[in-house]
């Protein structure tokens, strides 16, 4: 039945008594009046009478029964309204997100309007009918309130009922509570060896007195605990919130520490890592000696934070001091070596858009692996550059490489059964050719000199990462230096030295001492340096698009250079590096940047002369590499999408300056 139909049935019972009534002296009458027809006139005369009054009787007591239910309606109405406007809650009704029609007292001496209605939309949005909760906001006065909607159904309309909830006094607890929070650190002086060395013992004291006196100082600013372990090494534990305080400004500690060069022939340097956000102490300390060696692994003189999964960098404008003890490499050199014995099998893979750098260090543990007389494959990204092919090309024309160089295509194939793989010169897993064949491996050792980011390569067994080094050709030929038996051949040779001289820039950036007499230890072997030089020459088209891109170059802030190039090959990548390096030489240019695409993906080179960190400036956009030249990949965007991304970064470094 409708509500309409149910509604006229309801109102109908009223007469219902009487018209039986009725009813029944109408059926009385026409039976006298077909008994006597002379008394058919006082039947009619007495039915209009009964009728009239019964409509008029019921008419009055529908009347009555209106304003006796109109009243307790307004009795019910005014007793609700008092009751909610006593209630300390806050609740408001409205028609429409920006129509109240009703509030009681709480709600309009407590809420503000603009904050209901951005409450009644967000319900709104939610489409749920009744129990929407929405978060606790602040409201405009450092109170916070949460709120619960329900929608309310009448016949002739709907409305939201909105109840807020006072969370003031939970979140502040909450805050006190997460302030108050213990963090774990772990302060190391980067360079203590090297500082320490010559000295006498009076200075040594001299000075360790002074680095301890600084870090407590600092420490005990901060209503901290200092411990020391080690002889260059602390324990901090400090509440989160100075934490907090100590990174707005940015850990001056750092700079304090390098001002204790009065005595000493190097800078002195500290790394901390820090961690809050694990639930037990010894937890944290696991994760803020992770956050350290992110931060030696970047090169020192810097602070790591770990906050749940992300990690924040203050500091780090350094390069790396160079170590010139060579026991780590010697360490390595035999560790590699026991591993790969042990092993049935070696395959060895670099990364995405494969550099000669790569396959100049695979060549190189290509030589060692089989000096041990152990199968050893180099995977290889079938998207290699024109320059890697050249040396890909050369190696293959020795006989013994034919069939050393695998792609794709042979993975498939791979027994992986006590296999071991070799990383070179990335130790971030998206990076590697082929990401998925990681995981297959139970044996992993990373080679690596690139600033070490968030992401790493885990459970390896064995890790060799030196930042201070040029190129990870470098690295691997201080591993050979110290393996016996081992004879190279002037090809080989001139790959190793190849991929030092692309990372150096012809020996311009980041060259050590050990930089030079790993390149002796390569000349010695008959390297032809016109072979070498002819590896990097570039036709006459890729010249041209390298004078375009200097050309079309834009100055930002009177010292930084952005240029775009638009081609689409796959040789962009090295094109682009090739012509950032080429915009330094301009006069007045510190840094430079050059976008290019290839496929879906942007890649942005960066090259700087050592005064603008283009590591810290990449770095923020999913980048990395070093302070004077890194690179970054960003999928999915155009050139001037990641453009306005990079230029957003630049101006963050300069505000974090």
């Amino acid at each position: 039945m409708k509500k309409k139909d149910k509604k006229s049935f309801l109102d109908l019972s009223i007469f219902s008594l009487r018209i039986t009534y009725l009813s029944i002296i109408i059926a009385i009458c026409t039976l006298m009046a077909i008994i006597k027809p002379v008394t058919l006139y006082v039947a009619f005369i007495i039915i209009i009478l009964l009728t009239a009054t019964i409509i008029y009787l019921s008419i009055k007591e529908l009347r009555e029964r209106k304003d006796r239910i109109s009243e307790i309606s307004k009795s019910v109405d005014t007793v609700l309204k008092d009751s909610l406007n006593t209630v300390d809650i806050p609740m408001v009704m409205l028609t429409t997100p920006t129509q109240i029609i009703w509030q009681n007292k709480a709600c309009e001496h407590i809420i503000p309007k603009e904050f209901i209605h951005d409450v009644a939309l967000k319900i709104e949005k939610l489409k749920k009918q009744n129990d929407t909760v929405v978060s606790a906001t602040d409201i405009g006065n450092g109170e916070y309130y949460s709120a619960i909607g329900n929608y309310i159904h009448f016949s002739k309309f709907n409305c939201m009922l909105i109840s807020f909830l006072n969370k003031t006094k939970e979140i502040n607890l909450q805050e006190t509570l997460d302030n108050s929070k213990v963090s774990v650190g772990i302060i190391f002086i980067d360079n203590y060896e090297e500082t320490m060395q010559g000295l006498d013992d009076i200075k040594k004291a001299e000075i360790t007195s002074k680095i301890a006196t600084q870090l407590n100082d600092f420490v005990t600013e901060n209503k901290g605990v200092l411990t020391k372990i080690d002889k260059d090494r602390f324990v901090v534990f400090i509440e989160k919130q100075y934490v907090n305080e100590m990174e707005k400004n940015t850990f001056k500690i750092l700079e304090e520490i390098k001002n204790i060069t009065d005595i000493t022939k190097l800078p002195i340097t500290i790394s901390i890592g820090l961690s809050y956000s694990e639930s037990t102490l010894d937890e944290r300390y696991t994760a803020s000696a992770s956050a350290l060696d992110i931060a030696l692994g970047r090169g020192g003189d810097q602070v790591v934070v770990k906050k749940d999964k992300k990690f924040d960098f203050y500091g780090g404008a350094n390069l790396g001091l160079e170590k010139t003890s060579r026991v780590r490499a010697r360490t390595i050199s035999q560790a590699l070596k026991e591993i790969i014995l042990k092993s049935d099998k070696v395959y060895i893979m670099g990364h995405k858009n494969t550099d000669i750098d790569c396959i100049g260090a695979a060549v190189g543990v290509y030589k060692i692996a089989n000096s041990l007389e152990k199968p050893v494959n180099i995977i290889i990204d079938s998207k290699c550059n024109s320059s890697t092919k050249s040396v890909i090309d050369k190696i293959k024309t020795q006989e013994e490489y034919e069939d050393v160089f695998i792609s794709a295509n042979d993975l498939k194939k791979i027994d992986y059964t006590n296999a071991l793989l070799i990383v070179l010169d990335t130790h971030k897993k998206s990076y590697l050719t082929y990401p998925e064949v990681l995981d297959n491996f139970e044996k992993v050792v990373v080679i690596d000199h690139h600033r070490r980011g968030p992401e790493f390569i885990e459970d390896t067994l064995l890790t060799y990462h030196e930042i201070y080094a040029s190129s990870t050709c470098e690295l691997v030929t201080e591993l050979l230096i110290y393996l016996d038996d081992i004879e190279l051949t002037a090809i080989e040779a001139e790959c190793l030295y190849a991929g030092i001289v692309v990372d150096t820039k012809n020996f311009m950036f980041k060259t050590g001492v050990r930089t030079f007499e790993v390149a002796a230890y390569l000349k010695k072997y008959g390297i032809d340096l016109t072979e070498v030089k002819q590896l990097f020459q570039s036709d006459f088209e890729t010249y041209v698009t390298k004078v375009d891109i200097v050309k079309n170059a834009e100055i930002i802030r009177g010292q930084i250079a952005v240029s775009i190039c638009e081609e689409d090959n796959t040789d962009m990548p090295i094109i682009a590096a090739q012509a950032a390096d080429e915009l330094l030489s301009i006069s007045g240019i510190l840094a430079s940047f050059v976008l290019c695409k290839v496929e879906n993906v942007v890649m942005i080179s960066g090259r700087s002369m050592g005064d603008i960190n283009v590591q810290s400036i990449l770095e923020e956009i999913g980048g990395g590499g070093h302070l004077t030249f890194a690179g970054a990949q960003i999928a999915g965007v155009t050139l001037e999408e990641a453009k306005q991304k990079l230029l957003q970064s630049i101006d963050e470094y300069y505000g974090r300056e």
